[in-house]
């Protein structure tokens, strides 16, 4: 399955600040710690930010639903 570039700086400044706020680290063992540098991307349907965790630097992973975000 390919990943499809998609520009995360392009969303509404309210939409991102949801997106990274709204993270799982599974490191951390919690949710809604953050991330640092964003990267979005769409792969087979979904629409999914990858990023560290604000915390301790983990590779976190977020599904976008863009009903939610919107």
């Amino acid at each position: 399955m390919s990943r499809r570039h998609r520009d995360f700086s392009a969303r509404h400044e309210s939409e991102r600040r949801h997106i990274l706020r709204n993270t799982s680290c599974d490191n951390c063992a919690e949710v809604d710690l953050g991330m640092l540098d964003p990267a979005e991307y769409e792969e087979g349907g979904e629409i999914i930010v990858e990023g560290s965790c604000v915390r301790c630097g983990t590779k976190v992973v977020s599904t976008v639903d863009e009903a939610i975000v919107d």
